[in-house]
This record gives C-alpha cells, structure tokens and sequence, in this order.
C-alpha cells in the first residue's frame, strides 16, 4: 500500500517558493493550506506541489479526451431517428415534422432501394417504424447527409 505524500508538516515547493502544508482541507482531492517561508499562507492542489525531491504530491486530474458538446455518432443517430419518427404524429403542423419533411425529403438515397421504400413511407405513408426510423437516421448521418 502506498503511503500518502499529502501530511501535515511536509516540505514542499509552489507557485510562492518554498514551504510547509499547514492544514489538509480535503485529503481526497489533495486540497491542502502551505504556509510559505515569506508568512504566505496559500490554499493549493497537491498536483501544484512537489515534495523535496521535486516529486508531485498528488497526481494531475485526467483530462478529458471527448470535448464538452460533443455528440457522439450514435447520439447523433438517435436524435435523426426521434426527428423522424414525427412522421407518426399525424399532426403535420408541428416544428419537428417541418424539420423531418425539409431534411429527409432532400436526402439522395444513392440509389439504395431500402432507403426509396423507407422514404416512400415517410412521405406517401406517414408511417415509420421505430426500426426504419433508425435506418434511415443511420443511412443519413453515415453518407454525411444529416449531421
């Protein structure tokens, strides 16, 4: 088991120079009070602090790899296939069947025959089933048509 480097009285060196960890506020996020050789006393993270052999007290948080907004290709799937699904409402007056009808009606079906019959049934049948919804979202956002 390792021990923690995160103690009351160790040396360590900040942002203000050398000092002393005076008070651990949160030990589990390594939030800790240096009082520093000038009288400075400071709040820091561990991961801001390195000990006398100039190692870290505490890991660096891990970065993010996927940016904040960022949809994934699936949700992206799944909110074109809700769009479509609007076909099934019946009431063609709404916002979203407005948004369905003006983007799936310019979608090029590059000659799938599927993708027609799935169309023909959008707009001659106004009826999808969840399935064709999810195929035909999926066909869209994969040919770069919907995104």
């Amino acid at each position: 088991m390792k021990t923690s480097k995160i103690q009351t009285g160790a040396k360590v060196n900040g942002s203000k120079g050398q000092g002393t960890i005076t008070r651990i506020i949160t030990k589990s996020s390594g939030y800790v009070e240096v009082t520093y050789d000038n009288g400075l006393v400071k709040k820091e993270m561990a991961f801001n602090l390195t000990d006398e052999n100039g190692e870290s007290l505490k890991k660096a948080p891990k970065k993010q790899t996927e940016e904040k907004g960022q949809l994934t290709p699936a949700q992206i799937i799944n909110s074109w296939k809700n769009v479509a699904l609007s076909v099934n409402d019946k009431w063609n007056s709404n916002s979203t069947w407005k948004l369905a009808e003006d983007r799936f009606g310019s979608l090029d079906s590059k000659g799938n025959s599927f993708i027609d019959s799935l169309l023909t049934s959008m707009f001659s049948k106004n009826f999808l089933s969840e399935k064709q919804a999810f195929c035909l979202a999926k066909f869209a956002v994969e040919t770069k048509q919907l995104s």
